[in-house]
This record gives C-alpha cells, structure tokens and sequence, in this order.
C-alpha cells in the first residue's frame, strides 16, 4: 500500500475526507493528519464504530504499508493520538494488537529520544 492507496481506501470508507486530503496532494504525513484529526473528533463524539473503523484503516496502513506510509502513520498519527480521556480510553480498547504495539514503540522511541514522556503518552 502506498499514499495513493491509502488516500482511496480513507475517502472509499469516509467521503466527507475527500477535500481535506485533496488539499494535500502528494503530502502522506499532512492527509494523515487530517485522518488523525478525524479520528480524534469521533473519539471525542464517543462515535466508537468509526473509531473502530479508523483503527482498521491506520493498521492496514502501518502492516501493509511502503516505508513512507508506515512512517507517515508513526510519526503524524499514533505519536499524536490522544488516548489520555475517558473517551481515549474508551476507543484504546478497539485498537487492534498490531496498531498498539506501533504505538507502544513510537512512544517508547519518542521517550528515548526526548528523555520525557510524550504528552500524549498515557501509559
């Protein structure tokens, strides 16, 4: 899978990302923003099916993913998902293992690197 893909399989599950990511053509970590935006604004509206939904997409992304997509999803959406809420937690329980454990290690390297905790770090 390849930002182009990615991109048809995000506006294939959710249309109203069209114009977002198209405002962004050939930027994979700025349409992936607008992705991690989208699922933060379902997980804040307690909207757990599509949260569900966008965990599936963001793991296909990481697991299938070229090197430049993995690495757009590491770093400009599971290093800025915010989980630390009760809605957060609520959504962390339909992470798939594989998403978590990319997140786990994006947080980890982050806390290596920095010295400190993310702050979107809620473990």
């Amino acid at each position: 899978m390849d930002a182009s893909d990615f991109q048809a399989l995000v506006v294939s599950r959710f249309p109203t990302l069209r114009d977002d990511f198209e405002d962004w053509p050939n930027l994979v970590h700025l349409q992936v923003g607008e992705f991690l935006a989208f699922t933060q604004s379902a997980i804040a509206a307690g909207n757990l099916d599509v949260v569900a939904e966008c965990f599936e997409i963001a793991t296909a992304a990481l697991t299938q993913g070229d090197k430049s997509l993995q690495n757009a999803i590491y770093v400009s959406y599971l290093e800025d998902l915010d989980l630390r809420s009760g809605a957060g937690q609520r959504a962390a329980q339909f992470m798939p293992p594989e998403l978590k454990k990319g997140r786990n290690a994006i947080l980890d390297y982050d806390e290596q690197l920095l010295g400190r905790k993310c702050p979107t770090d809620e473990r």
